[in-house]
């Protein structure tokens, strides 16, 4: 887990990069460039199409069909993808000579390999491709980055008919940033693998496509309506990212819980607006306890997205923690269109390994294996009458305590 930190920098870049064209949005709204808003969309479509690819790693398979989507959506001279010091994939002028599985040929390649950092090469003696007969004409050479290390890059190529704007070197630097955060998702899909650790596949649950896709897409639409409130967005999904990645050891106090919630609350109900009222009721005697990590988020994304969303109207989730002397009872509520009988059995008896989308049950096997089989999920549902997921914990385990950081 000490590895996980170093997502971070990547994500904090795209944020940082997001933050900042949506805080200009905001100061000149009624002025703003058109060219500017276009890049973020353009990006946030960009990346809501390449990004399911990389998921499964940077080979020479995902690098082609991500090369093609880039190239088509964008128009540019030719777009590479370059792994390892080879050619990935290649797609438009210069292909003849810039060949997939061939060395990377160009001098600006090799250095962006070398330092880690972007270049913008102007003209192709920038580039530094010997053909002689090469087209390429100018060119934006991005690193991707993975726990701290360079593993490749994205090259963006233009011809002399296409001038290298900075909303063309925008596009091409964020899209890099958030390719790279999806290959990091990548490898700790392989560690989940590998090392079977119920932490990391609670997080890796969490931090899905699904998600990071549904608040890009809500951010974007606020950049046209509300750049003000698309900033604050940013911001609080800078947060919680940071948040989850930072994560160390198997147990956080239930405030930390409570707070990581309030977050990803916060960014639901930019979402669903009016439709999602939150309540929150907390003893403030059990905030100390420790609890483990993401043991709570995924009940409330249960209610919304098995519960609420598939309401008709307003919905209301509450979240309570009470105090009962050496017990902390907490519940996840929600009013949503409920489940059966025979929905519950399924949802309490799936295989945790198995990304369901609920995970109430990979939930409910860890309170079982660190409290004791009968400290599981308790689930009450019923057909249009909303459910109840709760649990009981002591307040002092063995074993359970928050590292030492």
């Amino acid at each position: 887990m000490e590895t996980l930190p170093l997502v971070l920098a990547e994500l904090m870049g795209v944020v940082a990069l997001a933050a900042g064209v949506a805080l200009l949005i905001a100061r000149r709204s009624r002025t703003v460039s058109e060219g500017r808003e276009q890049a973020m969309l353009e990006t946030l479509h960009l990346a809501n199409h390449t990004l399911p690819y990389l998921r499964h790693g940077l080979n020479p398979h995902t690098a082609e069909r991500t090369v093609k989507l880039i190239y088509e959506y964008l128009r540019p001279s030719a777009v590479a993808l370059v792994g390892n010091g080879m050619i990935l994939a290649f797609v438009g002028a210069g292909s003849d000579h810039h060949r997939p599985g061939a060395q990377a040929i160009t001098q600006v390649t090799r250095e962006v390999l070398r330092t880690g950092r972007p270049i913008v090469a102007p003209d192709p003696k920038a580039i530094g491709c010997h053909h002689p007969n090469c087209p390429l004409q100018s060119a934006v050479v991005v690193p991707l980055r993975v726990r701290g290390r360079t593993v490749g890059c994205l090259k963006v190529y233009y011809d002399g008919n296409q001038a290298l704007t900075p909303t063309r070197i925008r596009i091409a630097d964020s899209l890099a940033r958030l390719m790279s955060i999806q290959m990091e998702l990548a490898e700790l899909d392989r560690q989940t693998e590998r090392l079977a650790r119920a932490e990391l596949a609670a997080l890796q649950a969490q931090i899905s496509p699904h998600f990071i896709y549904n608040t890009l897409n809500t951010i974007a639409a606020f950049i046209r309506t509300n750049p003000e409130q698309a900033h604050e967005l940013l911001v609080e999904f800078a947060d919680f990212t940071r948040r989850a990645f930072k994560r160390r050891g198997e147990f956080a106090s239930l405030a930390d819980e409570l707070e990581y919630v309030h977050q990803y609350l916060t960014l639901e109900k930019a979402r669903y607006g009016d439709r999602l009222e939150v309540v929150y009721r907390i003893d403030p005697e059990v905030l100390p306890v420790s609890v483990p990590v993401l043991v709570l988020q995924p009940l409330v994304e249960n209610a919304i997205r098995h519960g609420i969303s598939r309401k008709v109207g307003p919905g209301r989730v509450v979240v309570t923690a009470e105090d009962r002397g050496n017990e902390v009872l907490i519940t996840v509520s929600d009013n949503g269109v409920g489940m059966t009988p025979e929905q519950v059995r399924q949802v309490l008896n799936s295989d945790p390994r198995k990304r369901s989308g609920l995970g109430l049950a990979n939930v409910s096997e860890r309170l079982k294996s660190i409290y004791g089989p009968e400290r599981g999920l308790e689930v009450e549902s019923a057909p249009g009458q909303g459910t109840q997921v709760r649990f009981v914990i002591p307040k002092f385990h063995a074993g359970v305590a928050v590292a030492r950081r």
